[in-house]
């Protein structure tokens, strides 16, 4: 998907360039975001991993993956949290957007990436928080009139989730308390 999404954003360079661009950066509005981000992955891991356990009788772990190699937790993040941040922000608020804002308008164009970005992932219980998330990385991007602020909330969200999956929740509260 990478490579795809290099290829495609990369066809249409004259057009898609204009959204690297970080027009009126704020360092407050990045901090925010990725407070809230993190917060919003705690929860929703929290959430996930219960219900995972209580619905599907099924512990799910990013790490497992990835454990029988040396370098297993720098994959993981590497594969799990960066790349994706990366280059799904470029193919679906990226390319995808941009070509859909060509044809119809700024909200068509949210709900339409968000519900391929939705189904690319798809999972039972991911219709809760992954498309209000894709829906929110959309309107983030057509507000901003950037990637770069959804590629860092995207992140900070994989990025806490990889974390909680090493240390989740559970033993963090029992070593504190």
């Amino acid at each position: 998907m990478a490579i795809s999404a290099v290829i495609f954003f990369g066809y249409s360079w004259a057009e898609n360039k204009v959204i690297l661009k970080w027009p009126s950066f704020s360092l407050q509005k990045l901090a925010g975001l990725i407070i809230a981000t993190i917060l919003a992955s705690i929860v929703v891991t929290f959430l996930v991993d219960h219900l995972n356990r209580d619905i599907l009788n099924k512990e799910l772990s990013y790490y497992s993956i990835f454990e029988f190699h040396k370098y297993g937790t720098y994959l993981m993040f590497a594969s799990m949290a960066l790349y994706p941040a990366i280059f799904e922000e470029l193919a679906y608020r990226g390319y995808l957007m941009q070509k859909l804002l060509t044809v119809v308008d700024e909200k068509e164009a949210i709900y339409i990436s968000s519900i391929l970005f939705f189904i690319i992932h798809f999972s039972f219980l991911s219709i809760f928080w992954l498309l209000p998330f894709a829906l929110f990385l959309g309107y983030l991007r057509i507000k901003t009139k950037t990637i770069w602020y959804g590629v860092f909330v995207h992140f900070f969200f994989n990025l806490t989730a990889c974390f909680l999956d090493l240390f989740p929740l559970e033993d963090l509260y029992k070593m504190i308390f």
